[in-house]
């Protein structure tokens, strides 16, 4: 019995051993397939060959992402599971997930073709191919991948396919996750493909153009598994479709912003969702009443109903009717609120009694900026202690800024600026403010009150109080802030020195605006040691020369002040410097040949200094240059060579210097312009006939020079003078956005013209685009010829002087086709010929002027000449050919016909024919009466040669006396 049981116990243990050994074997096969957990080789090996297949398609592996992927190597190295981007299942060995996305950057790390061997993946379910450039050569989303069957998501984001979407895709049966966004050029015209994908849970079609899809609400409402509906930028242009029975009762997330609704905003279909929390309908151009079925939509975490009607001007009543009168109160999961260029009208206090107050109140991110708020902050806006973003900004908000906005102690960001807010800030505003990063007070009537010794609570970073009273002493209390970053204390009304700290406290800070104070003395001698990028110091009384600057300076801007002494060779010492402005100072000498190192230099302005000398040839390496700007100096030398180089180059002005010579045939090669200033020079020679190549052309200024020869034929060749649309022309207006704040740069600071009849100050090339101005100006040159006919297809021209030239023959008949001509000065020339009836057809004309002409016959009837003639009554005199109305000659006498030719003008010494041709016979015959009475009358003859003699003697005793008198003087 004993016996029987030890064979039973060793039997048992065989058994159990045998168990163990086979649990081993099986747990050793199942080992994981993905990554580094597997220590054995279960990579399946035709779908090896199949990733290599796909691999093959790829041309280009910027970032050796596929650099593992290989046949031969260590067994680790053929294993397809350990790959980078490749996910096997811990069970089978299968390859189940391709993970290669470049992520939300979109870095197009692989370039080539989607290769069809992926169809050899059967197992595969989740495919991220994103942000890659994978197009290839036919551009077209594959419609095989409509065969992987097991796929649960796709991600093809970013790719640049263009085309329609293939409804092949329909397919994916089991697919939870499809991400089709920003893919280029993609469209469809039918997307009932997705309601074969009952269990989609998340759908971005962002930016594909839906425009012609108008069942789209419909098809969504098929789709009853969705969370998370994108359908942003898609040209949707509707959503009043009405849903009998809502089915998107799981929808969590809809995005349908930068789509044109134009539609009121309450009959739009997706009120009634209310399961939804993350509603993002920016842009969409909705108007009207917000529905009140909002307030009902108490899952909502995030809504987004930002709009751009403060881009446009609507005068539609209908489209002005957007205010918050909807109770919100209800909404107590509401975290961000953005209601930016919304509300046309309303009361900042009522919406405030709107907004959720539950408690706790969640509320963190409330912007309301650019809308038309009216009223005063409400005092007890401290009890939304959430808040963690308040922009206020651009509205009209008016009174104090209450000391209780000193509670919010979460906030980190303030923006109140472009408002019509008093009072005075002091340092109670800021008692509990322990995390302020960002604040913007700017643009408002608000007085700064804050001790020198005052060290607030928090790091700020960003400081803007533009246009805020803060002088006159520098504010001492920003020495303690340390880390701040962006600083923007300009027009704050500081009349004081740069303190000796300067250089020290704001070692950190990359963007500085100190302009338009009235800051004395010199720069700090240390600056070379702090961090600034972009640094404004413009209109000023700094004095002094420039010191060596930071060195990773890209943006300076020291114009309008009184700075002296020569540019220094090491001064701007940054390679990498993009604007220069250094206009309205006292610098004197030459253009240091330094500067040709500021390879990627746009904006070089010098104008309105003492420099002289040629600027130096170097500087065509500027490739970048844009702006130009050298007026008023003595600068000398020929037409500078350096431009030839700066293709780029939007805006020239080398008016008021010494330049001089002939203007190159190669300024038909800068294609680029849009203003021209050559004035006050003394260019001669001919206008190059290339010269109407500048398409983009709109300003073109060459007044006061010596230009001879006759104005250039094909001026149709200036399409921007045109009213044709000008696409591909470079835009001049140079923009830094730091944070929200803008800086618009005036380039050309001073740009006149002679606008009627007077040398105006126009003000910079922001207000020339705005406006509109086209203008050219060829006054007080010697041109000659005659006015071409092909000038009247520049309608878009607004000013046109051509006087005080030599130009001959008549004016264009057809010239009342230049609708859009405001100012016209034809005087001081030789015009023949009568006025143009079309002149009167000239409706916006403001300005004519035809003096001193040879212009003939009766002038043309019309209200607007008339009018014109009443303020400008010189406009006609010197053509005393001219008669009829509003003149006092009325055309009756023959003289007048058009058959005797011009009255010419008389006070530049052009008369008519006959009173020269009577000169010159009462000449002759008065000289020779005068030789017969001497030649017949001897005693006349006597007295004359008597008369002769005394006076000469007389002048001999002059002479002989003064000779005398100046020898005594020499010795």
């Amino acid at each position: 019995m004993v016996a029987t049981m030890h064979r039973l116990a060793a039997a048992m243990l065989v058994l159990l051993c045998c168990c163990c050994l086979f649990l081993a074997t099986q747990q050793q096969q199942l080992q994981p397939a993905a990554g580094g957990n597997r220590a054995s080789l279960s990579c399946i090996p035709h779908e090896r060959d199949a990733l290599l297949a796909f691999k093959h398609g790829v041309t280009s592996d910027r970032r050796g992402v596929l650099s593992s992927w290989r046949r031969d190597g260590r067994h680790d190295e053929q294993d397809c599971c350990r790959w980078r981007g490749v996910r096997c299942s811990n069970r089978t060995g299968h390859v189940h997930e391709l993970r290669l996305g470049g992520g939300s950057t979109f870095r197009l790390d692989l370039a080539g073709q989607i290769s069809p061997s992926l169809l050899s993946l059967d197992h595969l379910e989740h495919l991220d191919l994103s942000g890659n450039d994978l197009a290839g050569p036919t551009g077209r989303l594959p419609e095989f991948l409509g065969s992987l069957k097991n796929l649960k998501y796709l991600d093809l984001s970013g790719i640049p396919f263009y085309g329609g979407l293939p409804p092949q895709l329909g397919n994916l049966s089991r697919l939870q996750y499809l991400d089709l966004s920003f893919m280029g050029s993609m469209n469809s015209t039918d997307l009932s493909w997705l309601t074969h994908i009952p269990s989609i849970q998340y759908l971005n079609l962002d930016e594909v153009n839906l425009s012609t899809v108008a069942d789209w609400p419909r098809v969504m409402n098929m789709l009853p598994s969705l969370r998370a509906l994108h359908l942003s930028r898609c040209s949707l242009a509707s959503a009043i479709q009405s849903l009998p029975h809502l089915n998107l009762t799981n929808l969590e997330e809809l995005d349908a912003s930068g789509n044109s609704f134009h539609h009121p905003m309450v009959t739009s279909w997706f009120w009634n969702i209310t399961s939804l929390r993350v509603l993002y309908l920016s842009y969409t151009s909705m108007y009207g009443q917000f529905p009140d079925a909002l307030g009902d939509m108490t899952s909502l975490q995030v809504l987004d109903l930002s709009n751009d009607y403060c881009l446009y001007d609507y005068h539609d009543d209908d489209k002005n009717m957007c205010s918050m009168i909807t109770n919100l109160k209800n909404l107590c999961n509401l975290e961000v609120l953005i209601l930016e260029c919304t509300l046309l009208y309303g009361d900042v206090a009522e919406l405030f009694r709107n907004l959720p107050r539950c408690s706790p109140n969640k509320l963190q991110e409330l912007c309301l900026g650019s809308n038309h708020l009216t009223g005063m902050l409400p005092r007890w806006m401290g009890q939304f202690m959430s808040l963690v973003v308040l922009d206020l900004g651009w509205n009209y908000i008016t009174g104090h800024v209450p000391y209780e906005m000193g509670k919010l102690s979460n906030l980190t960001h303030l923006d109140l600026k472009r408002n019509k807010l008093d009072g005075t800030i002091t340092e109670e505003h800021f008692a509990s403010a322990r995390t302020l990063q960002y604040i913007n007070l700017s643009y408002n009537a608000l007085k700064i009150e804050i001790s020198s010794d005052w060290q607030p609570p928090s790091t700020l970073e960003y400081v803007y109080f533009a246009s805020c009273q803060m002088g006159p002493l520098f504010p001492g209390w920003l020495q303690w802030n340390v880390n701040i970053t962006h600083l923007d204390i300009s027009s704050a009304g500081i009349a004081d020195r740069l303190p000796q700290w300067f250089s020290d406290a704001f070692s950190n800070v990359e963007f500085m605006n100190i302009s338009n104070n009235q800051l004395n003395g010199t720069l700090p001698a240390d600056m070379g040691s702090m961090s600034l990028q972009d640094l404004y110091l413009s209109s000023n009384k700094l004095t002094g020369q420039i010191p060596t600057l930071p060195p990773n300076i890209t943006w300076l801007d020291l114009s309008n002040n009184l700075l002296s002494g020569l540019i220094g060779h090491s001064a701007v010492g940054s390679a990498n410097l993009e604007s220069l402005t250094l206009f309205s100072n006292r610098l004197t000498g030459h253009i240091p040949e330094s500067f040709c190192k500021f390879q990627r230099l746009g904006v070089l302005d010098l104008s309105n200094n003492f420099l002289e000398g040629e600027p130096p040839s170097c500087l065509r390496v500027m490739e970048f240059m844009k702006f130009v700007a050298l007026s008023n100096n003595s600068l000398s030398g020929k037409f500078p060579s350096f431009l030839q180089n700066l293709t780029n180059v939007v805006c020239l002005d080398l008016s008021w210097n010494k330049f001089s010579g002939r203007l190159p045939m190669w300024i038909g090669s800068l294609t680029s312009l849009r203003v021209i200033r050559l004035s006050h020079n003394k260019f001669f020679g001919s206008i190059p006939m290339n010269i109407t190549n500048l398409s983009c052309l709109q300003y073109m200024d060459l007044n006061n020079n010596k230009i001879s020869g006759s104005l250039p034929i094909y001026l149709s060749n200036l399409e921007f003078m045109t009213n044709t649309s000008m696409m591909g022309c470079p835009d001049t207006i140079e923009i830094i956005v730091s944070d929200g704040i803008e800086i618009i740069d005036s380039h050309l600071n001073s740009l006149s013209t002679v606008w009627k009849g007077q040398e105006l100050n126009y003000g910079s090339i922001q207000r020339i685009l705005d406006t509109s101005m086209t203008s050219i100006d060829l006054s007080s040159n010697d041109l000659t010829g005659e006015i071409p006919e092909e000038i009247v297809v520049l309608d878009a021209l607004v000013n046109l002087n051509l006087s005080r030239n030599h130009l001959t023959g008549v004016i264009p008949k057809k010239i009342g086709e230049m609708r859009s001509l405001q100012s016209l000065d034809l005087s001081r020339n030789m015009l023949s010929g009568e006025i143009p009836a079309t002149l009167s057809n000239l409706t916006f004309l403001s300005y004519l002027e035809l003096s001193y002409n040879d212009l003939t016959g009766r002038i043309p009837s019309g209200v607007q000449l008339d009018t014109l003639y009443a303020e400008y009554p010189s406009m006609y005199i010197g053509n005393i050919g001219l008669c009829g109305h509003p003149l006092q000659d009325n055309c009756s006498s023959e003289r007048h016909a058009p058959k005797q030719g011009g009255l010419g003008r008389t006070e530049e010494g052009y008369g008519i024919p006959f009173f020269y041709l009577g000169l010159g016979c009462g000449f002759v015959v008065g000289t020779w009466i005068a030789f017969g009475v001497l030649l017949f009358k001897r005693n006349w003859r006597i007295a004359c040669f008597r008369l002769s003699d005394k006076l000469y003697d007389k002048v001999y005793v002059l002479v002989a006396t003064w000779a005398r008198a100046r020898q005594t003087q020499t010795d």
